[in-house]
C-alpha cells in the first residue's frame, strides 16, 4: 500500500513517520555513509521535515518499507538552499512545483516490484496535490530510472562533483507523466 501523509505534525501518523525517519537514518547514514546526517537518536530528520512536507510511504503489513518526500518550493527546500549552484539560471519555484527528495527502499525489499510501485506513485501523488512538476537533486543513475518510468524531464544544469558524488538538478513534467494506476491512500487534507 502507498500512503500519502501531509505534514510532520499530525499525531495520527507519528508512529509511521518515526519508523520512516529511522529507516532513512539506516539507509542514508548507515548504508550511504552521509555522516553529516548522523544523529545519536538514530533518526534522519532535517529542517525540511515540516508540517508542509508531504510524505509518500510504501507500507507492507503496517510497516514502512520505502518512501520519499515532497517539499514545497515556495518554502525553504534543498535545491534552493544548498544546491542552487547546480542550476543554470533561477531555481524553479512556485505553488505547483515541489521538490522530490529522500527516495528510499528498505534493503531487503530492493530489486523487486516495490521500486516500480514507489516511483510510479509519484505522478498520482502529484495529481492529488495539484502539482505540475517536481524538481530534484539526482545522481546519474536516476536518469535511466526516469526513462524506465517514462517521465518527461530536463536537466537544469550539468552534473557536478559535490562531496564525492556526481549531482545534477532536474525538473520532471508531471502533467505529461503516465498514470501508473497505483492507488494512493490519502490520510490528511492537503492545504494549498
Amino acid at each position: 500500500m502507498i500512503r500519502l501523509i501531509t505534514g510532520s505534525a499530525d499525531p495520527r501518523h507519528q508512529d509511521l513517520l518515526e519508523e520512516h525517519y529511522r529507516l532513512r537514518h539506516n539507509i542514508f547514514v548507515g548504508e550511504r555513509g552521509w555522516a553529516a546526517l548522523a544523529r545519536p537518536d538514530g533518526r534522519e530528520v532535517d529542517a525540511y521535515d515540516t508540517p508542509q512536507t508531504v510524505y509518500v510511504l510504501a507500507l507492507d503489513d503496517g510497516h514502512v518499507v520505502g518512501g520519499y518526500r515532497f517539499l514545497p518550493t515556495s518554502t525553504p527546500h534543498l535545491l534552493q538552499d544548498r544546491y542552487s549552484h547546480l542550476v543554470d539560471g533561477p531555481v524553479p519555484r512556485g505553488r505547483e512545483i515541489h521538490e522530490w527528495s529522500r527516495f528510499f527502499i528498505r534493503k531487503d525489499r530492493r530489486g523487486g516490484s516495490l521500486f516500480r510501485q514507489l516511483i510510479g506513485s509519484g505522478p498520482g501523488a502529484c495529481r492529488l496535490l495539484g502539482l505540475a512538476s517536481l524538481t530534484s537533486v539526482i545522481e546519474p543513475d536516476w536518469l535511466s530510472r526516469f526513462d524506465a518510468a517514462s517521465f518527461r524531464y530536463g536537466l537544469l544544469g550539468p552534473f557536478i562533483e559535490v562531496a564525492g558524488m556526481q549531482l545534477a538538478a532536474v525538473q520532471i513534467d508531471i502533467e505529461r507523466a503516465p498514470a501508473s494506476g497505483q492507488a494512493i491512500g490519502r490520510d490528511t487534507r492537503v492545504e494549498q
